[in-house]
């Protein structure tokens, strides 16, 4: 079972293997979650999202994370990094 069963539910649900087919960026897909979740699940994600930048994990060990979690989305195929990607992402789960 998972520490991060928020995060895990949001990159499994929306950054599945068709979702680049329903959102034309990454941070479209960010979008559209925040303009549709609760606040209680968006505080959840972000609260999960700080418990995985606390691991101090490096690049390779935290892509391997993300893609436990079920991150279809690699951000270093459109030449940024996954310590970047998690960053942008607590950015945007600030509300």
């Amino acid at each position: 079972m998972s520490n991060t069963p928020a995060l895990e539910n949001f990159l499994s649900a929306w950054f599945h293997q068709d979702w680049a087919m329903e959102h034309d960026t990454a941070a479209g897909v960010v979008d559209a979650y925040l303009g549709s979740e609760t606040d209680a699940e968006i505080v959840a994600v972000r609260d999960d999202l700080a418990r995985i930048a606390a691991e101090g994990l490096d690049e390779a060990a935290l892509g391997a994370r993300m893609q436990a979690l079920g991150s279809e989305y690699d951000p270093t195929r459109d030449g940024g990094s996954w310590q970047g990607w998690l960053s942008a992402l607590q950015s945007a789960f600030k509300r």
